[in-house]
């Protein structure tokens, strides 16, 4: 048996048929768990074969594929090999970008990261290949969520780095600007309310009194933010006055225990408001565009039926009139002489028909 072979019927165990494949990413999430379930020992020749086959600098990307599974898969076994899944996804990744293979290539680097989190040489690859590809938008999405799940974890330092991030591939993300800065704002604001807990306390031990005022007035400050103007979903009206409402109550009262929630709310509520408002103003432009779309429709149509009435064609001109009617529209400027000037053809076919008619009498009568 030849080592073309043996390297082929390696890649085939660990990469599975080809004509079975699916999408990159789900095919090799399978191979993983198919991978896992084998027998150790064949997977262990397999490695053999394949670390063999994968020296040079143009490696069969195959070959390449199943050792990132044998690693992935089986990290004990890959160890005893010195197979690394970083250094050999990056050699992949990078050999099937120049193979013109790049779906293939963002799949893999996908997983990779998935699989391995914490490993920046892989964001970076991912994330070069991806403006590579023109995809910044699909690397700032990428780059938000990965920001908003280290803030809920509450490692905020971290999301703000890659919140600045998106701003390095797009300087126009003003929502991103804005997050920062109330990312920034809600640290002033937690160590401004640590402060005044403490206090609290301190006055509690101190002042019985004190606390029974504190409690008082938070409770006339909750209620006061319960009776703001609600908020309704797709309303841009209710949106804004309930953000200006939300503001004032913030300018009002800085350091209310609820500081972060009012925070949080703001931003959703800009953030809403800017989509909303980016809908209808889509949606104005769309309309307009019809609109002068079907006027230009009707113009075209009427002057159609002007030349055909001056090649006596009435028929077709009372067809291209209806056809000026319906595209234009009863708002059409023009609408009201099209149903003038079809009413007059009309009556000027009908009077043709009845000379015709009479005419055809009397020769019958003769």
């Amino acid at each position: 048996m030849s080592t073309t072979l043996i390297v082929r019927d390696a890649t085939l165990v660990i990469n599975g048929a080809p004509e079975k494949r699916g999408e990159p990413g789900e095919h090799l999430a399978r191979r993983l768990a198919a991978v896992a379930e084998m027998d150790p020992s064949m997977v262990e020749e397999c490695a053999e074969v394949l670390l063999g086959a994968s020296t040079g600098d143009q490696p069969d990307p195959e070959v390449l594929e199943a050792m990132i599974v044998i690693a992935l898969a089986l990290p004990t076994l890959a160890a005893r090999f010195g197979l690394t899944p970083t250094t050999t996804g990056r050699r992949l990744a990078a050999r099937l970008e120049r193979l013109g293979q790049t779906e293939r290539a963002l799949a893999l680097l996908e997983v990779l990261v998935q699989c391995l989190p914490g490993e920046k040489e892989l964001e970076r690859d991912l994330g070069a290949l991806m403006r590579r590809q023109g995809m910044v938008r699909d690397l700032a999405d990428r780059y938000l969520e990965r920001a908003q799940s280290l803030i809920r974890e509450g490692r905020t330092q971290e999301g703000v780095g890659w919140l600045r991030e998106i701003l390095q591939l797009d300087r126009g993300r003003r929502d991103v600007a804005r997050m920062i800065r109330d990312l920034r704002f809600q640290e002033v604001s937690a160590a401004k309310n640590r402060q005044i807990r403490w206090k609290v306390v301190i006055t509690t031990l101190l002042f019985s009194l004190g606390v029974s005022f504190v409690a008082l007035r938070e409770t006339r400050v909750l209620d006061k933010y319960r009776s703001l103007p609600p908020a309704v979903d797709e309303n841009l009206g209710a949106l804004r006055r309930r953000l200006t409402s939300v503001e004032g109550f913030m300018e009002e009262h800085p350091a209310w225990h609820r500081t972060f929630h009012l925070v949080k709310e703001r931003s959703e509520l800009r953030i809403a408001i800017e989509k909303l408002e980016e809908e209808r103003r889509i949606a104005a432009e769309r309309h307009d565009a019809a609109q002068r779309e079907s006027i230009m429709s009707a113009e075209a149509a009427r002057h159609r039926a002007m030349e055909k009435i001056a090649i006596d064609d009435l028929q077709g001109a009372l067809e291209e009139f209806q056809r000026a009617l319906e595209a234009g529209g009863p708002t059409w400027p023009g609408y009201e002489q099209v149903q003038r000037d079809a009413a007059s053809v009309m009556d000027f076919i009908r009077k043709q028909e009845a000379d015709e008619t009479e005419t055809r009498e009397e020769q019958g009568s003769q």
